[in-house]
């Protein structure tokens, strides 16, 4: 292929970026008339995080994935989970413990279940959420074998400045 061709491809595609970008954007700006006063403000920054999104999706250029490189993992690797328990615990479980963090993704918003923000705060049982029963889970270990597993929240820009206030509330927790 010549280099005009190829020169005459990319510009092609780049006005179509363009366009769509300015399109969606008005689209947007439509959908942000439609939001209550009191819902404003947060709407408009679910849209100004989509926007943001979407304009990251079309600067991406061939596959997301090389589903090539994908492999099964080996076999030995992945053991049922009674064959794990009879083995008990080691005798070292609070060193083994000590280089354990468990990393939740905290990036997406519940609104589709009635939540206004991270779905880790959605309600799932008597008056706690996800992120309560996960800090209670990890306090506990840190608790019963003196430990510091710490807890990492892998927030999208939708969902950190909610996440900040809410964790405020752990405190004195041990995470």
């Amino acid at each position: 292929m010549s280099r005009f061709v190829q020169d005459g491809a990319s510009q092609f595609q780049e006005v179509i970026r363009q366009e769509l970008e300015l399109s969606v954007k008005k689209e947007l700006e439509k959908i942000l008339t439609t939001a209550s006063s009191h819902e404003f403000e947060h709407t408009k920054k679910d849209l100004d995080g989509f926007r943001k999104l979407f304009h990251r999706f079309l600067q991406e250029k061939g596959p997301s994935v090389d589903w090539g490189k994908i492999q099964r993992p080996p076999e030995d690797s992945i053991q049922p989970y009674e064959k794990i328990k009879a083995r008990g615990l080691p005798d070292n479980i609070s060193s083994v413990l000590n280089k354990l963090v468990v990393v939740k993704l905290n990036g997406g918003l519940g609104t589709s279940m009635g939540c206004k923000g991270p779905k880790s705060l959605i309600g799932v049982r008597n008056e706690n959420t996800f992120l309560d029963l996960t800090v209670q889970q990890i306090e506990h270990l840190n608790k019963t074998y003196n430990t510091d597993v710490p807890l990492v929240l892998m927030n999208s820009f939708n969902t950190d400045e909610d996440t900040k206030k809410i964790l405020q509330k752990y405190n004195h927790c041990r995470v």
